[in-house]
């Protein structure tokens, strides 16, 4: 079990994503851990603020 970057809910899958860290050590950002829950809802609000990601053609 890992505690969500966000929400701090203990869960037991947590998916990575790179997030900008203004830190010296991590000069190109650094993995923090989300929970499903998180995810979705930064995702709902990516598609509010910018619109539907276009899908990459194969």
């Amino acid at each position: 079990m890992a505690d969500c970057e966000l929400c701090t809910r203990a869960r037991p899958t947590l998916f990575p994503i790179k997030a900008p860290v203004h830190n010296l050590s991590y000069p190109e950002g650094a993995y923090k851990g989300v929970c499903d829950i998180c995810l979705e809802n930064m995702e709902k609000a990516w598609q509010e603020r910018f619109g539907p990601k276009p899908e990459a053609k194969k």
